[in-house]
This record gives C-alpha cells, sequence and structure tokens, in this order.
C-alpha cells in the first residue's frame, strides 16, 4: 500500500469530524433540555400563561446535587484515591513511587478536586464528560543569585546564555599593595553580588475537564473505553499566542480566523454563553482584532487508527490540526483523553444522565405544582360576576374590579351587579400525588430523602438499628454503582495516562513533600508499562461504620502480635495501614504529621511479656523481703548471744568479788563487817542497773 499524504489525511480526518458532529449535533438536543432543566429556565409555552403560575421545580438540580457531594468525596477524601500494584518483587519500590506521583500530578500540580468536580457534573446533566491530560511546555524564569563573583565568572554566566539583571559590587577592605615576580603592582579583583536569570523550558502534565460537546468520538463506538477507538477528537478553542507556546510558530493569524468552530449552532456551548450574556461565536469576536497574538480560533487535537506509513497496518497517530491545515502529525501509543456517563448504555460510548431519568419527574411535578399555586390563589382571590342589562352594559365599573389594591373602592349602580364564581379548592387532592413522584424519583435516582436528614420515621418505637442500617444502605446502592463506572472507566485512564506520560523520558524529577518529608523521584529511572494493577480506593458506605471497621481490626492486629502468630501475620506496615487509614477518616490527609511511617525499619528485640514481667518483679520482692527477713534474724540472735557473753562475764566478776569479800569478812570486826555488805549491796544494786541497761538496749536493737 502507498503511503497516505497529507492531501489524503486530511480528508480522512474531516470525513470523521463531520461523522462525529453530526452525531452530537443529534445527542445535543438532549444535553441542551438537561441544562435547562438544571438551571430551571421556563419551559416552551410558559410566555402564553399570563396571570397563572410558571413555577418550575428543581428535582434535575436536586438529583444532581445530592449525587455530587459522596461521589467526589470518593475520589478526592484520600491523599491516594489511585494504587498501583506491583505483581513482581522488584517493582514494588517504584510502584510506591509511582503511586505517589501520579496522586500528587493530578491533585497538587492540577487541581485535581476541581477536575473531578467539573467532570462528575458535566456526566451527571449532559451525559458525558470529558477529560483530557497532556504534557505541555512553558518557559521559565530560573533567577539565582551570585555572592562575591569576579567580573570574569559574571562574563562567563553571560556567555551561557544567563542574563545580568542586576550586580553590586563589594566593598572591600584595605590589604597592603602585593608585587608579581617583575615587581609590578597587583591591583586586586573586584568582586560582585549579582542576580542572574536565565529562561529555560520546563515541561509538565496538564489534566483539563473540557465541556463534553467539544468531544468528537466515532459514532458507532460500542463501549466508553476509548484506547482503542478509531477516531478521537477535542475542538479547542485557542489564540495565536497559546499555539506559538505549543510550538506552532508558522501558524498565522489568518490561518486561526478560518478554522471554524466544528460544535452545530444552537448547541449546548451556545447555551453556556448566552447564560453569562455572551451570545457571540468565537469567529464574531471583534474584540482586540488588531492583536494577533489574541486572535482566535479552533484547534483539532485529534487521535486516530490509520495506516499513514502504508504498511498495511493502522497505528495510532496524533495530530493538531486547524479546520484546513495540518500542524503535526506524529505516532502516540495511547488516547490522552477518556469520557464517562453515570448511567452506562450496553454497546455505545453515549449514556445516559442522572438529568434524563429525573426529567420527566420535574415535568410532572411542575404541573401539578403550578395547579396546586393557581388553584390557591383562585381560592383567596376568585373570579368575580357582573351583572349586566339587555345590551351587555354592567352595573357596575370593570376598571375598578381589575384594581386589586387593598380597601379600593368599586363603583355600582345597583347592589346585586357584583357576585363571586364559587371555585372549591381541591389542592390537597394533589398531595398524594406529589408523593406518588417523589417516591418514583427516588426509586430512579436512587437518593431518598431521608438522606437529607433525619427521617421522620427514625424515631419510631420498635425501630432498631439495622433496619435503618439496610434502608440507608438500599438508598446508597445506585450512587455506588456510578462512583464505581466513573472509578473504571474516568479515573484509571487518567491515571494511566499520567504514568505514561511520566515515563516517557521528557519529564524532570519530581520534587515534593510527601507525609511530612520531602522526596524527590526520577520518572526516567522507572520501567515503562509497569505489569501493575489498579485499585480505585472508593470511599463508599458510612464513615462511622468504617472507622468502626477498622478500630476492630487495629484491636485485632494488637492481639495477635501478642502471640507466636504475630510473627508471620502481623507487620509494623500492616499496623500503620490501618492508623493511616483511621486518620484519613478522621478527614486528616497528612498521616505523617500524626504517625510515621515504619519504611521497614527492625522492631526493638521484645522483651518478656508484661505478665511475665510482673511475676519476675513479684518474685524477686519476695526474694528480698526473705533475704532482709534472714539478716535481721541473724543479727538478733548475733546480738542476743553478745548480750549473755557479756551477762554472764559480769556475774562471774561479781562472784568473785563477793567470794574475795567473804574472806576478808571473817578476819575483821562486825562493824567492819556489816560495812562492807552494805558496800557489797551498793555495788549488787549498780551492777543489777547496768544489767537492766544493756537488756533495754538489746531491746531496743530488735
Amino acid at each position: 500500500m502507498a503511503k497516505m499524504d497529507d492531501s489524503d489525511l486530511l480528508k480522512h480526518l474531516q470525513a470523521n469530524e463531520e461523522d462525529s458532529a453530526e452525531y452530537i449535533d443529534l445527542i445535543g438536543a438532549t444535553r441542551l433540555k438537561a441544562m435547562r432543566e438544571y438551571y430551571r429556565e421556563p419551559y416552551p409555552g410558559d410566555e402564553e400563561l399570563d396571570g397563572w403560575s410558571t413555577i418550575v421545580t428543581s428535582e434535575v438540580a436536586d438529583a444532581v446535587e445530592s449525587m455530587l457531594p459522596g461521589l467526589v468525596d470518593t475520589f478526592t477524601s484520600s491523599d491516594e484515591a489511585v494504587v498501583f500494584e506491583p505483581t513482581k518483587p522488584e517493582d514494588v519500590e517504584g510502584a510506591a513511587q509511582a503511586t505517589d506521583a501520579c496522586n500528587y500530578v493530578f491533585y497538587k500540580q492540577n487541581n485535581g478536586f476541581l477536575v473531578l468536580y467539573t467532570a462528575i457534573k458535566d456526566a451527571l446533566i449532559a451525559q458525558n464528560c470529558a477529560v483530557e491530560w497532556r504534557l505541555v511546555s512553558e518557559m521559565v524564569r530560573d533567577v539565582q543569585e551570585v555572592q562575591g563573583a569576579p567580573i570574569e565568572s559574571l562574563a562567563m554566566m553571560e556567555a551561557q546564555g544567563f542574563e545580568i539583571e542586576a550586580a553590586t559590587p563589594i566593598q572591600q577592605p584595605t590589604q597592603p599593595p602585593m608585587m608579581d615576580e617583575m615587581g609590578m603592582l597587583i591591583e586586586p579583583p573586584q568582586l560582585f553580588n549579582a542576580r542572574v536569570s536565565r529562561k529555560k523550558e520546563k515541561k509538565s502534565i496538564r489534566v483539563e475537564a473540557f465541556p463534553p460537546e467539544q468531544l468528537h468520538i466515532k459514532r458507532g463506538w460500542t463501549t466508553p473505553l476509548l484506547n482503542d477507538c478509531p477516531y478521537v477528537a477535542r475542538a479547542m478553542e485557542v489564540t495565536l499566542s497559546d499555539l506559538k507556546q505549543m510550538g506552532f510558530k508558522d501558524v498565522t493569524a489568518e490561518d486561526l480566523r478560518a478554522s471554524d468552530d466544528p460544535s452545530p449552532v444552537g448547541s449546548d456551548e451556545d447555551y453556556r454563553r448566552s447564560r453569562i450574556g455572551d451570545s457571540s461565536r468565537a469567529e464574531d469576536d471583534t474584540v482586540d482584532i488588531e492583536d494577533d497574538s489574541l486572535a482566535t480560533g479552533w484547534l483539532r487535537i485529534e487521535y486516530v487508527l490509520v495506516d499513514f506509513d502504508g504498511d498495511g497496518i493502522a497505528e495510532r497517530r496524533l495530530i493538531h490540526r486547524l479546520e484546513s491545515k495540518i500542524l503535526s502529525n506524529e505516532e502516540t501509543d495511547h488516547v490522552q483523553i477518556a469520557t464517562a456517563s453515570p448511567i452506562i448504555n450496553p454497546h455505545r460510548w453515549d449514556g445516559m444522565s442522572v438529568a434524563e431519568i429525573a426529567s420527566d419527574g420535574q415535568l410532572l411535578k411542575t404541573d401539578l405544582t403550578r395547579g396546586m399555586v393557581n388553584a390557591s390563589n383562585l381560592a383567596v382571590n376568585p373570579r368575580k360576576t357582573v351583572l349586566t342589562d339587555a345590551h351587555g352594559a354592567p352595573y357596575a365599573n370593570i376598571d375598578d374590579l381589575m384594581d386589586f389594591r387593598i380597601g379600593g373602592l368599586v363603583r355600582q349602580s345597583r347592589p346585586d351587579s357584583i357576585g363571586m364564581e364559587p371555585v372549591p379548592f381541591n389542592a390537597t387532592n394533589t398531595l398524594p400525588v406529589l408523593g406518588y413522584v417523589d417516591n418514583m424519583l427516588e426509586k430512579r435516582i436512587g437518593y431518598s430523602s431521608n438522606q437529607a436528614g433525619m427521617d421522620g420515621d427514625s424515631l419510631r418505637p420498635g425501630r432498631t438499628a439495622t433496619e435503618v442500617s439496610i434502608q440507608s444502605n438500599a438508598a446508597q446502592q445506585r450512587v455506588k454503582l456510578i462512583a464505581r463506572i466513573f472509578a473504571e472507566v474516568l479515573v484509571k485512564p487518567i491515571f494511566r495516562g499520567i504514568l505514561k506520560l511520566l515515563t516517557s523520558g521528557e519529564m524532570e524529577p519530581l520534587a515534593f513533600k510527601l507525609r511530612g518529608q520531602f522526596v524527590q523521584y526520577d520518572p526516567n529511572e522507572w520501567r515503562d508499562g509497569y505489569d501493575m494493577t489498579i485499585n480505585v480506593g472508593l470511599g463508599t458506605g458510612d464513615k462511622a461504620q468504617q472507622i468502626s471497621f477498622f478500630n476492630g481490626l487495629l484491636e485485632r492486629q494488637m492481639g495477635l502480635a501478642q502471640t507466636p502468630f504475630g510473627q508471620i501475620m502481623i507487620t509494623p506496615d500492616n499496623i500503620y495501614n490501618t492508623l493511616a487509614k483511621l486518620v484519613e477518616l478522621g478527614g486528616q490527609k497528612n498521616v505523617g504529621d500524626f504517625i510515621g511511617d515504619p519504611q521497614g525499619k527492625p522492631l526493638p528485640q521484645p522483651g518478656p511479656p508484661p505478665q511475665l514481667q510482673i511475676e519476675q518483679m513479684k518474685l524477686q520482692a519476695n526474694q528480698q523481703g526473705e533475704q532482709a527477713k534472714l539478716q535481721a534474724q541473724a543479727q538478733a540472735k548475733q546480738m542476743e548471744m553478745q548480750y549473755q557473753a557479756q551477762a554472764d562475764e559480769m556475774e562471774r566478776q561479781l562472784q568473785a568479788q563477793l567470794e574475795m569479800i567473804r574472806q576478808r569478812a571473817q578476819q575483821e570486826t562486825d562493824s567492819q563487817r556489816q560495812g562492807m555488805e552494805a558496800n557489797m549491796h551498793q555495788m549488787k544494786m549498780q551492777q543489777e542497773a547496768q544489767l537492766a541497761d544493756l537488756k533495754e538496749q538489746y531491746n531496743e536493737r530488735e
């Protein structure tokens, strides 16, 4: 097969664009109707209801806004809504870095919350949403401060492309003159403090939710997943300045102004403009017409399967094109656009919106509500009857009857000329029908009025918590299903695309703060196309139930950790993950502010179990008590022996003295003997007193 030239390629692209635009025109009426009902615009024919109620109820807006908070919170309540899981041991570190980096790019470098909010709201109202991710380049100023640089260094930096924005000479201290070998005076070099800058190219990934009417998809495509679709395009309004920054230097303002908007006139895009008072199309805008850099036009970013090189195999190509001019044509490996619908139609890329299934309910309730309001107005201000003569002339002044001022006058020529038409008030019969319509909408959209606040039957005696939980879970099933659809069809392709762009070899290292620490990842070091699965962290279910579950899980983990199973079943990472999930459920995103990541750090050597430690302490205390008791008994025994020895010695000395005194007494006179006996008695009393003192001291020591 022959290689395709630019002319043939242009015809192929224009044919695909025209075919897809015709189908966008067909579904545009449904989208426009849904948006008008969301904003409660009057229905066709309301302008003819002169004097009657033209109120429009808000069932479509209520359905959309009731689902939106839970769906957005599903993906934004955690810093890791998407996790890359490795299937090989060597991919563990790369998968963890890819998880951190992709979530950082989506939520921090881009406003991930606003992207998801816009996309989900578009899908709930206008059938489909559209999100694009692409690599963008911009020129940024790299400013550096240079301290104490000689003039030669500044000249060298200027030769390297730096611009010297400011240079201030440094006042140097006075130094003694220096001579060279030839005796010539050497002047000290002049030093400068300078600020230099240089423009450099910085590449980043931009994620953007764009209006779904700008998305063109081959009409017969059978799935919302677009990576294999033969033709996917975005028609984006740009200025000449935008194209220059994108690298298209040979485009002129005339080329851009000649590029028409492929969206049909009267589409939902025009309605968006009309709501802000701007009914003009891009080609009719004459503001800044003299400034060519602000000239506007429509750029087609097209992903097409085509055999451009003539090898018989269609390859995916990324083409940037104005209406009739191809700006770039290069091969690519994936479609950088994702779309999703809250309700998927089997074998179709375009689904249904929540606004569609609530549309007829809003129309019906609007009609019933208008009837109630009209009936109330007639009951308060019924129609009047006026008596006329044979010629039809009224006996009352008609202008006075049309004047509804309180206390106003009504002129009449006969007392019986004015009467009231009997109007029965039947509006109460409408209330059961309104309740039926509400129940019908609840079944359709899965949102119950009980979820907006406390159910009137929630305090009914005998109503169990299980009954309340079953009803609440049943009402959330539709919302959970929509969340899973967005996860699989929208969020997964976005994060896969971000990873592909990060590993394309054109990105600089990413540096950011993660869990309280600054990290730097170089995507160029990762392998392209990890063999991974992606888990989307759905925040479904009641948070109180999730917190209760993880608290119970943590309790079981801590219990297992105290058993022999803990060494093979429970790791520090398991405990950390559970605590981190509890912190996230508590509404705190930065887990590192509260608990530290163990990151494979070894645990300290475990000591004996706490109960064993207590028993050991008790045994040690008992042993110390027994030892102290034995020591006290030994000391008492030793003191008793010392006392007994002293007592025996004193008794022996006393007996010896008495024996000596008896011997002397036999040789002396009776008077002398009496004196000696008195002395002996006194000495004995003194000895007994000493023995008593010794005994008292012994008792005190005990």
